[in-house]
């Protein structure tokens, strides 16, 4: 389907993928090749198509803002993945070796740095005040995000609210700046501004319920080993539902494996205790509320694709 988006988007993804690259030019030889091994290692790039999913829904047009604010969601996401593989000591992403692996954490850091500051110079550049608060807004979010996780991982202690806080600041910020970006590129109306809001909000949350789903599915070919949040110490969704359906003593000594890291032990209990389950029908929830949000617009090409793409999350497979 993703194959089928970029042909429906033609012209508009090639126009993106320009401003994409030629804003990445330094003069800087190391700095350079980095960005040359990042640019042939790039997943789906699905923040910068739902940015111009998101004008095609309100208007059927793409111009060079919308262009402009696509990019810039591509850069802040793969700025926030390289300093991530820092913090998780990562060694390989995507089925590659990580900047860090390859060059060293510092390298990392610092052409995260310096994706970062190039995304907010496109935004800025673009001198719309609700594109640069959308954004501003995102940024913070995602600082907040993993710190609290951070915290939250430290004392093992987290609820299932604070899972939804997490995941809504780390993961769905991002998915709504980039949207809202889109929407306000091409003039939208408060009507569609809002929708096109809640569907990425609604969106983004699916979208990382699957991958916590994922993480506790061994048998699921995601590319990544299995269980990092376990070793992490990251409390997600299908260890809360766990948690939630047994009595007191089987949750405790669930948590206690959790603690020590006892990755087989933990996928095995979360399984037959139904938390994958459980975070697969919260799953189905985000993304029947993401098609619900998409209601008040006509039917077109572009509303097709962004409903393909919220059910297709609900699909493990897939």
């Amino acid at each position: 389907m993703i194959e089928d988006i970029v042909k429906y988007l033609g012209s508009d993804w090639n126009r993106y993928k320009e401003v994409f690259v030629e804003s990445l030019s330094s003069r800087v030889p190391l700095l350079d090749s980095i960005n040359r091994y990042l640019l042939e290692s790039l997943g789906k790039q699905l923040r910068p198509m739902l940015c111009l999913l998101s004008a095609h829904i309100c208007s059927g047009k793409v111009n060079d803002l919308t262009c402009s604010c696509a990019a810039a969601s591509e850069l802040l996401h793969t700025a926030t993945l390289l300093h991530d593989d820092v913090v998780d000591d990562s060694k390989i992403r995507r089925g590659r070796p990580t900047v860090g692996a390859m060059v060293s954490s510092t390298a990392s850091v610092l052409v995260g740095d310096f994706w970062l500051s190039i995304a907010m110079k496109n935004i800025v550049d673009v001198g719309n005040m609700d594109i640069i608060r959308e954004y501003r807004t995102c940024l913070e979010e995602l600082s907040k995000g993993e710190l609290f996780q951070m915290e939250k991982s430290f004392y093992l202690d987290t609820t299932e609210e604070d899972y939804y806080k997490i995941i809504s600041y780390k993961t769905a910020s991002l998915f709504h700046a980039a949207m809202l970006s889109g929407a306000y590129s091409v003039d939208a109306s408060k009507e569609q501004i809002d929708a096109v809001g809640e569907y990425a909000i609604h969106l983004g949350l699916a979208f990382q319920i699957r991958d916590d789903i994922l993480d506790y599915s061994p048998q699921m070919k995601t590319g990544k080993p299995s269980g990092q949040d376990i070793t992490e110490g990251k409390i997600t969704l299908p260890l809360l539902g766990a948690l939630r359906n047994q009595q007191q003593k089987s949750s405790r000594k669930l948590m206690a494996d959790f603690k020590h890291g006892r990755r087989r032990r933990v996928l095995k209990t979360v399984t037959e205790a139904g938390g994958l389950k459980y975070a697969q029908d919260a799953l189905e929830e985000e993304s029947r509320k993401a098609i619900s949000a998409l209601s008040v617009f006509e039917d077109s090409q572009a509303k097709e694709f962004l409903t393909k793409l919220a059910l297709s999350l609900c699909n493990r497979n897939s």
